[in-house]
């Protein structure tokens, strides 16, 4: 990439919203060798018995067969990721899993991704297992991540991950996003989980370091 490349970007996402965040934070820093990879702390985790709701200026979407959703400090938009399901009632294996936009900041209508969202951010790939019922699935933008897309019944499913050697079913996470330097830069993510052995709202509090672009 050149360096006139390297130089427009920033003013390229700043224009498209500011949503290659996960692109810039996952993607850019391998380009430049004294860039580090950003670095995930696992903070803290707490439990309630209600789900938190983070920023209540935001809606939280419920959509049908919905399985994770995401919002940011940036603005109300949500990213979600719903199940599709066959006639009859089991995971589509062609296109298991729809993701796209809930503008909240409007209307709450549905847009689809962005190809450089897709591609770099939101975006999914899935992998079939030896279990029909069950996938594998990673995050474009968080690839070393590997969760698992599970049918629990005819037109139902769930995403679960393991954090520190326990399984959560997921529900939703919040990025804080600091915008003051050159590149946007997710500092802290915060994923909102449910045990299934106790039934509690598990928060896993997470740092982001060095997920901002130097030369």
């Amino acid at each position: 990439m050149t360096g006139h490349a390297l130089t427009t970007l920033p003013r390229l996402c700043r224009a498209m919203t500011g949503i290659c965040l996960l692109a810039l934070v996952t993607l850019l820093l391998p380009l430049s060798a004294s860039a580090a990879k950003p670095a995930l702390t696992h903070l803290s985790r707490s439990e309630t018995p209600q789900l938190p709701h983070v920023n209540r200026a935001f809606r939280f979407p419920s959509d049908a067969h919905q399985l994770f959703f995401l919002q940011r400090t940036l603005n109300a938009n949500t990213v979600v990721y719903t199940a599709h399901f066959d006639k009859a009632g089991n995971l589509n294996p062609d296109a298991p899993v729809a993701v796209y936009w809930r503008r909240f900041q409007e209307q709450g209508q549905v847009m689809a991704l962005r190809w450089y969202e897709r591609a770099f951010g939101f975006g999914v790939r899935v992998q079939n297992t030896a279990n029909p019922q069950t996938l594998r699935l990673t995050f474009n933008g968080l690839k070393s991540q590997q969760l698992e897309l599970r049918q629990t019944a005819p037109f139902k499913a769930a995403l679960f991950a393991r954090i520190e050697d326990r399984e959560y079913r997921l529900i939703y996470a919040y990025l804080d996003v600091d915008e003051s330097g050159l590149f946007p830069k997710v500092t802290r993510l915060r994923l909102y989980t449910n045990d299934p052995q106790t039934g509690l709202y598990v928060t896993h509090t997470i740092a982001v370091s060095g997920g901002a672009y130097t030369e």
